[in-house]
């Protein structure tokens, strides 16, 4: 019993002193971190704190300098860190023993009052504040020899890293070469996997243009749910990538923008209430889409030369301003080969509607190849095709506005003018083109729109699906366009 007591007496004292050696441990291990990081004299940092049971480092007043990224950091903690103990004690850290492309985990980050900038690309990148939790940077290829390493190098790291949340304060990016800003108040981000976010919440966005003190665009509020950019990401993390090339399709399931204004906006005498995206999906090959913009008012103040002759030109039209709405609708089936656009309808109040539908049938892989990654050149590979186009104008009073603005300008009455106008239609002999009966019959329903008013709707209905040899075909001359495309036109009251 008693060698019992003995050895609890014994592995108590030894845990005693292992708790007395904690703080001495930590001590030096913060000296090694302190000396590892400034030992080439490009860093230098006020403060250092190392907590070995918590994993967790502090530096204050962290300055950077040399030939990578420089500026400053307040302050900068890392807890939960998945790394050795024996190279926290040596002073080997994520901080001053990591470098570009290796791994990093961490439970929680923080960063406090940062000001970073690429002295070669001349980027810059500032918050008040940022946190993340569950941070997770699988290792990537760091090595890169181009012209764009700050682009390229975060595309690669975007694309290996994953995290539970990310918030910022007042976090705002200055474009390379341009200096202007993109700014927002606070920013959002919820569970990211490798180029997918699942919320997105940016509050009080703006851009501003270099040494301007107004900003050009304001954004109150923008939001996403499951938002992929991670082809964007991929096509940018490419060694030969270069600004301008193709970079793909930005997927997002739920998007929506409100609060605009800015700069632009009031210059113009223009106005949003909101921009909404949503889309629906049943599998990866089958998805349906509606795009709404609400609300969009036009305005124009006498401010300037072509403000003041938009306002003019609305008088004339016996306006003082356009209001717009657009409802669009879309679809893609990749099994059947086929996608879909429309009803898409812009309706103007009191002027009238216009409404546009489409479908391409005979989708194959490069043209979808061309959709998804923004290939051009795939387009042209591809044998898809024009199945069908139809487009519907119903007047309200937009037709007599137009005919009293060209009257105006014109110096005749609107009587003659519509008169005029109806003629040349009429009489309208495009060249290289077949003038057959049936193009003088279309052309014929769209002169008497214009006298009458009313619905005029257009159809596209080619017998054999318009692909791009077809459409080759139609620049030679003498081509037959009207009944190559199928095109009719009708007219209803």
């Amino acid at each position: 019993m008693k060698r019992w007591l003995v050895a609890l007496i014994a592995v108590g004292l030894l845990v005693a002193a292992a708790l007395v050696a904690v703080p001495v441990l930590e001590e030096r291990a913060a000296a090694e971190v302190k000396r590892a990081l400034e030992s080439d004299g490009s860093t230098k940092v006020g403060k250092v704190e190392v907590g070995l049971f918590a994993r967790r480092i502090v530096l204050e007043d962290l300055r950077l300098a040399g030939k990578g990224p420089g500026g400053s950091i307040k302050r900068a903690e890392g807890s939960g860190l998945a790394w050795p103990l024996g190279e926290l004690l040596s002073g080997r850290t994520p901080l001053a023993g990591w470098k570009i492309g290796d791994p990093l985990q961490a439970e929680y980050v923080e960063l406090k009052d940062f000001d970073l900038v690429d002295p070669l690309g001349g980027g810059r990148w500032s918050a008040h504040e940022l946190t993340v939790d569950g941070l997770d940077l699988a290792r990537f290829d760091g090595r890169y020899t181009g012209q764009y390493p700050a682009a390229v190098l975060t595309a690669r790291a975007l694309a290996a890293l994953t995290m539970r949340r990310l918030e910022a304060g007042n976090l705002m990016v200055a474009l390379p070469g341009t200096g202007d800003t993109i700014g927002t108040a606070r920013a959002t981000v919820e569970r990211y996997d490798r180029g997918r976010i699942e919320t997105l919440v940016l509050s009080g966005t703006e851009a501003t243009a270099k040494d301007e003190p107004t900003p050009l665009y304001k954004l109150e509020r923008i939001t996403a749910r499951k938002l992929d950019w991670s082809r964007i990401l991929a096509a940018v993390s490419s060694a030969g990538w270069v600004p301008g090339a193709p970079i793909g399709r930005l997927d997002v399931d739920e998007f929506s923008v409100t609060g605009f204004g800015g700069q632009v906006f009031s210059n113009y005498g223009i106005s949003l209430k909101g921009v909404n995206l949503k889309t629906e999906r049943d599998g990866e090959q089958k998805s349906r889409s509606r795009l709404r913009i609400e609300g969009f008012t036009y305005s124009p103040p006498l401010r300037s030369l072509q403000n003041a002759q938009a306002r003019l030109a609305l008088t004339a039209m016996g306006l003082t301003e356009v209001k717009l709405d657009l409802d669009c609708a879309g679809s893609a089936d990749r099994q059947k080969g086929e996608l879909g656009f429309g009803p898409c309808k812009l309706t103007g109040a009191g002027l009238g509607e216009v409404e546009a539908s489409g479908r391409i049938v005979r989708g194959d892989p490069p043209f979808w190849r061309g959709v998804d990654d923004g290939d051009v050149v795939a387009l042209g590979e591809s044998k898809a095709a024009l199945g069908s186009a139809k487009l519907v104008v119903v007047d309200k009073s937009f037709l007599e506005r137009g005919l009293k603005l060209l009257s105006t300008y014109g110096g005749r009455s609107v009587v003659e003018t519509r008169k005029n106008l109806a003629q040349e239609i009429r009489n309208y002999q495009p060249t290289d083109v077949m003038i057959s009966q049936d193009l003088t019959k279309f052309l014929d329903t769209l002169a008497r729109f214009v006298e009458q008013g009313g619905t005029l709707t257009v159809e596209a209905k080619p017998e054999q699906p318009l692909d791009v040899a077809r459409l080759q075909a139609l620049l030679q001359p003498g081509a037959d366009v009207v009944a190559a495309l199928g095109l009719t036109a009708s007219l209803s009251r």
